[in-house]
């Protein structure tokens, strides 16, 4: 985890994705960036309002009740092996400490491996997961869950920068 400004993240984030447009089409792929990109959509039934304004951003704000769920999901069916990282910057409003799962599904299977992911107090925190965490292999995947794993509500929290690379 590493706090990051929207301009570090940019200047490395999107060098990455120029360098990924050379390169065939195996990624990188952005699912979420101020805003939801063509192809994909929110799911879950966790309470969500895209492109809330956040300081210089435009994330998705999330407010989950026990046990809920949201997702980032694409009609395609994306393969593992193309990717190695996923990345998501997560800000945890004024209160943060939220903490939620991050895991992979294609359609209602979920791969059991799952990553805990935690929002900070006021500020931004970027997550590079390695696919290899996620243990999907060279598994298909068409959808990303965060999860409240916790029989407690969740203070609302923001993700932005949804990439897969």
């Amino acid at each position: 985890m590493k706090e990051l400004t929207r301009k570090g993240f940019l200047a490395g984030g999107l060098a990455l994705l120029a360098a990924g447009a050379a390169r065939a089409q195996k990624g990188p792929m952005l699912a979420y960036a101020d805003g939801l990109k063509e192809g994909w959509w929110i799911g879950g039934w966790a309470k969500q309002t895209p492109a809330v304004p956040l300081e210089d951003q435009k994330p998705v704000e999330i407010t989950m009740a026990a046990w809920n769920v949201f997702t980032f999901q694409t009609w395609q069916k994306l393969n593992g092996a193309d990717f190695k990282t996923l990345t998501l910057l997560v800000h945890g409003g004024p209160k943060g400490k939220q903490e939620f799962t991050l895991r992979l599904r294609l359609g209602e299977k979920a791969y059991e491996s799952q990553v805990t992911l935690k929002g900070l107090k006021g500020k931004w925190a970027r997550y590079d997961v390695p696919f290899k965490d996620l243990k999907i292999k060279d598994g298909q995947f068409d959808t990303i869950e965060l999860r409240n794993a916790s029989a407690e509500t969740l203070e609302p929290f923001y993700v932005n920068y949804v990439i897969l690379q």
